[in-house]
């Protein structure tokens, strides 16, 4: 087991990169290797469960454990099949946007081979394009 922490900033104000953690939805507009969320809330709330659909052919569970939306931070817990992730998530307000970070824990190997994906989904996150299903 292993820790891995990501970052990745951009010029999206730290609300609109909020918005985009706090409903659910709108997770597959950042997040590209997320085809699809079913959850039993439609926002970030602590204790929802639902499964994300993983570039349409795999499903992972999850439950939100923690939201801190003065602190703009959450935390999840990810079960695909014997694999468990936690990953704590946040946003840091910059002077030119948002820092964007997520704290992993999990198997090394899961985490070297996610790193990038993360990488590029916390990119768009923080990104000021409007990503569709923003709204403005």
């Amino acid at each position: 087991m292993g820790v891995m922490t990501v970052t990745a900033t951009g010029a999206a104000t730290p609300d609109l990169a909020w918005q985009r953690y706090h409903y659910l939805q709108r997770w597959t507009s950042w997040a590209p290797h997320l085809t699809g969320v079913d959850a039993e809330t439609p926002t970030l709330i602590a204790g929802t469960r639902g499964r994300v659909k993983i570039l349409r052919v795999a499903t992972a569970r999850f439950r939100i454990l923690r939201v801190n939306p003065q602190a703009r931070t959450w935390s999840w817990r990810v079960r695909f099949g014997p694999l468990n992730l936690l990953l704590d998530h946040g946003l840091d307000e910059l002077a030119t946007g948002t820092r964007a970070w997520v704290r992993i824990r999990g198997p090394w190997l899961i985490l070297v081979l996610y790193r990038p994906l993360m990488w590029w989904a916390l990119r768009r996150l923080a990104s000021d394009t409007n990503l569709g299903a923003d709204k403005t």
